[in-house]
């Protein structure tokens, strides 16, 4: 026991002589905390959810704009339906069936087809029972045969997993990657084989590029197996270009991996680099969007969200695969990522020269 004392004692020594380590420990379990108190979304009621409506009933339309429904926006296609959920105009999309006004009034059996917004399929259903209440209440006369019937945005059964599997694509080739890298650096830095390769003719920014492209494909691998279990095994369906959600991907990568270098360029061994990066990565995995809706969260929220790359990969993967997106619709995504690419591989490049044994 004591010898078991005396190496505890040793390590515990070794670990509180880091002041990086020190801070990465102390800040973990605070930024969980205010997380789990501040990440959850606001509620928001029925009145309060924007809705594209394209009626295919005229007398419906003319009787809730008549009524100025400020919640429901109308729209003349199912091409412009999509759009507003494109650009985050709309929480949810409706269509609305020939016949709608004249079923309703006669109590008849009527199914509409509610349409999620990719960023927030929680809204839709959430919302479905404040839509139907405003619609009811709107006409004077509840129906308990109209039924609202989700559905994809490409069409077919709501399926839950085509909105999730896109943001876990990109957090787990971005976590995987830059973990991963890392590790690699660490690992050669502590057994001195790093020396060898920076003493050799080879431009800096090869040799980062070098190491990033075999972590690189190693996520985008992982990515896809997440794809490939979503289809088949859980019937999700991809309505995009899947070299468009590739290219996206690997811009994902590209705008965090010099995050990777640089605080392993800061961190004197592996086990304190593998400490901050968790501490970053877990906020941004809960405040991108993967889980929760960003713009469901408190504002300030909302605000921090915006620091993190994968807040627009996951917003740019779901435009492409849940509603067939073009790359005009996700542009200035791919913008934002590009200059977080550009500016975290101009400080990265630099500082792995400082990554030497000493």
């Amino acid at each position: 026991m004591k010898y078991a004392l005396q190496i505890a004692f040793k390590d515990l020594k070794y670990f509180f002589r880091s002041r990086i380590a020190i801070f990465a420990f102390l800040i973990m379990p605070i930024f969980m905390m205010l997380m789990t108190g501040y990440i959850f979304p606001k509620m928001q009621s029925g009145a309060n959810v924007k809705v594209a409506v394209y009626s295919l009933d005229s007398g419906f339309r003319k009787m809730m704009e008549n009524k100025k429904t400020e919640n429901f926006i109308f729209v003349d296609s199912e091409e412009e339906l999509k759009q507003f959920l494109l650009d985050e105009k709309a929480d949810v999309a409706m269509v609305i069936p020939e016949g709608f006004l004249s079923a309703m009034l006669k109590k008849q059996e009527i199914k509409v087809r509610l349409i999620p917004s990719p960023s927030n399929p929680q809204m839709a259903m959430a919302a479905a029972q404040g839509i139907t209440a405003s619609i009811g209440g709107s006409i004077g006369n509840m129906n308990d045969k109209f039924t609202l019937e989700m559905e994809n945005p490409g069409g077919g059964e709501f399926n839950y997993y085509s909105f999730m599997a896109p943001g876990i694509m990109a957090m787990v080739a971005i976590m995987s990657v830059v973990n991963g890298l890392a590790a690699a650096i660490t690992t050669e830095k502590e057994r001195g084989t790093l020396d060898g390769i920076l003493t050799t003719p080879i431009p800096r920014y090869s040799i980062v590029l070098g190491k990033t492209l075999a972590q690189g494909i190693r996520g985008i691998l992982q990515a896809i197996i997440i794809l490939l279990i979503a289809v088949f095994l859980f019937g999700a369906t991809v309505q995009g270009s899947i070299l468009l959600a590739l290219f996206v991907l690997v811009l994902g990568i590209m705008s965090f991996i010099g995050v990777g270098i640089i605080i392993t360029a800061g961190a004197p061994d592996q086990e304190t680099s593998q400490m901050i990066l968790t501490t970053l990565m877990f906020p941004m995995m809960f405040l991108s969007g993967v889980f929760f809706p960003v713009n469901q969260m408190p504002s300030f929220m909302q605000s921090i969200s915006k620091f993190f790359p994968l807040t627009y990969a996951a917003e740019a993967l779901r435009k492409v695969m849940v509603l067939g997106g073009t790359f005009q619709n996700i542009s200035s995504d791919v913008i934002i990522l590009l200059i977080f690419s550009v500016i975290t591989f101009s400080l990265a490049v630099p500082l792995f020269g400082k990554l030497t044994t000493t």
